[in-house]
């Protein structure tokens, strides 16, 4: 039940930090936002540099890649809980057919001691790469071809034209991304609340969802509202560093 509000000041601060729920969803956070910024963003320039060597039917390819993108992540979160499902699962099934022992690793959502977490991260990744794809082979494009051309005559390979002109000349399109990506991987719910509910043992429970918990589950707003504030803050900060660290983008004039 919701109480008249009052002033306490800083007690939901204090609160939090002498809380090791808030600590655990702030450790959970940063393992998620860690796996999952470079794997959206090296998996969506892998997908992009495959769909620009693609001559016939490119934007067939492309939607295919950007339908996770459009699909309701609810949707998505109740497929893949199935997929995953240990008993009769998909995925498991497969896995077992080709001679894979079974492991704690694959009761995946059943599992505290990091199944559980590696589900929620396929699904939050899968669901990223398309639109990441997309943004990176658009600035593939913008990319000169004469600075290519030069290389190539200069004797480069494919893997020093990639590295020494290529990556450069992204370097905007890769900062707009990984910005993006960071921004999402704090911000991650959805999968969480339909598939896991912040289980089992509190090891998928992320910031976010603690929020939620907390305000619509025990009603506690105000320590909810705190605690937003420091997803906005930690937000803040990843993102202002991202911005000093892109002073030291490449441009080739």
């Amino acid at each position: 039940m919701l109480e008249p509000m009052r002033w306490i000041g800083l007690d939901n601060y204090i609160t939090a930090l002498h809380s090791w729920q808030f600590w655990n969803s702030v450790k959970i956070t940063f393992i998620y936002a860690a796996v999952a910024v470079p794997a959206c963003v090296i998996l969506g320039l892998l997908v992009a540099l495959i769909l620009n060597q693609i001559i016939y039917a490119r934007s067939f390819y492309r939607l295919m890649f950007f339908l996770p993108v459009i699909t309701s992540m609810v949707v998505a979160a109740i497929v893949w809980k199935w997929l995953f499902d240990p008993d009769v699962g998909l995925i498991n099934y497969v896995l077992y057919s080709i001679g894979i022992p079974h492991s704690h690793w694959l009761e995946w959502l059943r599992d505290p001691k990091g199944g559980a977490l590696l589900a929620v991260l396929v699904v939050g990744i899968w669901k990223r790469i398309g639109y990441n794809a997309v943004i990176f082979l658009a600035g593939l494009q913008n990319i000169p071809k004469r600075y290519l051309e030069a290389a190539t005559i200069d004797g480069a390979g494919a893997i020093s034209r990639f590295w020494y002109i290529t990556v450069p000349l992204l370097s905007p399109t890769t900062f707009f991304v990984v910005v993006l990506q960071v921004i999402s991987a704090f911000r991650v719910v959805v999968s969480v609340f339909v598939m896991t509910r912040g289980g089992p043992a509190k090891s998928t429970d992320v910031l976010v969802y603690y929020l939620w918990e907390n305000a619509f589950h025990y009603f506690r707003m105000g320590y909810a509202a705190s605690i937003a504030y420091v997803v906005f803050i930690l937000i803040l900060v990843f993102t202002l560093l991202q911005f000093k660290f892109a002073e030291k983008r490449v441009h080739y004039q």
